[in-house]
């Protein structure tokens, strides 16, 4: 009598555990590092706080400790990194065939990055107002 009733408990267990289990690793995938882009810009571009000159540069969308989401952007040929400014993550239809970038010019004429796609994923990366 007990081997059926053990046996339904851990049944049950099992079908309580599950649904966790599933929230959690979605949760934990969407803080996952994005790919790299490697991506070369013709003007002068703000970058949050920071003005990057004309070159190649890898941009990628980092996860740090309590689910903070920055666009760390460096050099394409040292890895060196030039700027780092918060951004959230935008669900999209579908993937992204192409990685690219959005901007706006301000008064001043000067372009600003204000959200960055990369091949493969199926978000876009929005920056936020640091101003």
């Amino acid at each position: 009598m007990t081997k059926p009733l053990t046996l339904i408990a851990v049944a049950l267990f099992a079908i309580c555990v599950t649904p966790t289990t599933a929230v959690a690793q979605a949760g934990h995938i969407m803080l996952k590092d994005s790919p790299k882009a490697e991506l070369t810009i013709t003007y002068p571009l703000a970058v949050g706080n920071t003005v990057l000159t004309p070159g190649t540069y890898k941009f990628q969308c980092r996860a740090f400790e309590g689910g903070r989401t920055f666009l760390v952007v460096t050099l394409a040929d040292t890895g060196k990194e030039v700027a780092r400014t918060p951004c959230v993550r935008d669900s999209v239809d579908s993937r992204v065939a192409n990685s690219a970038f959005w901007t706006t010019i301000g008064a001043t004429g000067v372009r600003t990055l204000t959200k960055v796609e990369i091949a493969g994923e199926s978000v876009t990366h929005r920056l936020v107002d640091v101003n």
